[in-house]
């Protein structure tokens, strides 16, 4: 009821009253009018602290700009005074600065004169030189203005009657009396241009995204990456990535990019990467968005996104080149050791015979096994690595038509002599014509 419209009657005496109780409903209409539209329409546009008074052990503030919660904007020191430095209190440890504006309550004063240093009032009276831009006259005429009176409060104080905005959280005091502020710390803002920490992770997500795009773009100029589900994946994650790195590029320009619109760009892309990185295929649980608490909500979400985001360069299928020796002999060096644990081994050969031919034919005269002993198995005729036909074509490599496929079996003994080799070699007893081998390791 306190907002309520001004009745304006014929022949009724105007007071003081009427104006301010109209003031106060047109600005109650304005803040409803704004806060329907969209949430959290409060918070800084710009802040600088003064590290000169924390040296000194006070809180002090070069400028700021922002919405109160209750609407009421402000832009210091250019159109509203800054507010007295705050003396920080010995053994002061994890306490919030907030910026304190009074409430309107009836009965309590709204507006007192500068040298008034008693009661809590919202504006300090002021005088303004003013010009008749419609007069002919250019002498000015000082007007009494109101003038906003913020003021700095700190944590556990009386904080009772005023709307307030936090700045920043005092982590401690040195024994030298500096104060320390809490880096971590993100106050509620209206842009990310604010808070160097958000600037920071969004400039480093970008960073992420064009890394990670620039390699699966490569993996397409390999050769043997035209098929397969595993390509088809890095397709996939390579549009996806395309898409993403280009959004939030254009919105780390933007002149206003609120902290919600971010997050919610941040969120939709940390379940699509889910598609492709979480077993479960759906998305991770995200902390809810809070405007008061911007580290809670923004920290899980980029690490986690760091996270998937190194997931994406984990290939399925890696392709081990094939090196032609003497005497028959291909050698594959194994730079990864920890594929040998990891993954499973196929091998996939084609030529100038019928697919079932070449699966009858090729596999008993292939010999596996450690490139330090393959020579010994090859002479002494030792068992080697047992390989094993394979009916289909394993979906993480891609297809092409006239491969036959043997996947290598690591149960058995030959295969214990890979743990301090420097790779597997192969050797094809016989003539195949137009031959051709490829080697792959399947994580899985």
């Amino acid at each position: 009821m306190l907002n309520n419209k001004i009745a304006w009657l014929e022949s009724q005496y105007l007071f003081p009253h009427h104006f301010q109780q109209q003031e106060r409903y047109i600005e109650h209409r304005i803040e409803q009018r704004a806060g329907a539209i969209r949430a959290e329409v409060y918070g800084l546009r710009r802040l600088g602290i003064d590290s000169g008074a924390l040296a000194e052990g006070r809180f002090a503030l070069r400028q700021a700009s922002g919405l109160m919660p209750d609407g009421t904007p402000f832009e210091m020191p250019a159109e509203d005074p800054l507010p007295p430095p705050l003396r920080v209190p010995e053994h002061t440890r994890e306490r919030t600065v907030y910026l304190a504006m009074p409430v309107y309550q009836a009965g309590n004063g709204w507006l007192a004169r500068e040298e008034t240093a008693q009661g809590i009032a919202r504006y300090r009276l002021g005088l303004l030189d003013v010009y008749d831009y419609s007069g002919e006259t250019r002498e000015p005429e000082a007007v009494e203005t109101a003038v906003l009176s913020p003021r700095l409060l700190l944590e556990g104080e009386d904080l009772g009657g005023y709307t307030l905005l936090p700045l920043a959280r005092i982590r401690e005091l040195t024994p030298e009396g500096a104060v320390v502020l809490e880096r971590r710390f993100i106050p509620p803002c209206l842009d990310i241009a604010c808070s160097q920490r958000l600037r920071l992770w969004l400039e480093e997500l970008i960073g992420l995204l064009r890394q990670r795009g620039e390699a699966l773009a490569a993996r397409f100029a390999q050769p043997g990456k035209s098929g397969g589900s595993s390509a088809i994946a890095d397709f996939l994650l390579l549009q996806l990535i395309n898409r993403a790195e280009p959004r939030l590029r254009h919105l780390q320009q933007r002149p206003l990019l609120h902290p919600e619109v971010l997050y919610r760009e941040l969120t939709g892309l940390s379940g699509e990467l889910a598609t492709f990185t979480t077993a479960a295929k759906r998305p991770l649980a995200q902390a809810a968005y809070r405007h008061q608490a911007l580290e809670a909500s923004f920290a899980p979400l980029i690490e986690q996104l760091g996270r998937q985001l190194s997931a994406v360069l984990e290939q399925t299928a890696v392709a081990l080149p094939l090196e032609e020796r003497q005497y028959g002999l291909r050698v594959a060096p194994l730079a990864d050791r920890g594929l040998l644990k990891q993954a499973r081994f196929v091998l996939a050969a084609r030529a100038d015979l019928a697919t079932e031919q070449l699966r009858e034919q090729l596999g008993p005269l292939i010999k596996a096994g450690a490139v330090e002993n393959i020579r010994e198995l090859v002479n002494n005729q030792l068992p080697g690595i047992t390989l094993n036909p394979l009916p289909v074509v394993p979906r993480e490599i891609p297809y092409h038509a006239g491969f036959v496929y043997f996947e290598l079996d690591s149960r058995c003994e030959p295969w214990q002599a890979l743990r301090q080799s420097g790779g597997f070699a192969f050797h094809i007893a016989g003539e195949f014509p137009g031959l051709e081998l490829e080697f792959w390791a399947i994580r899985a």
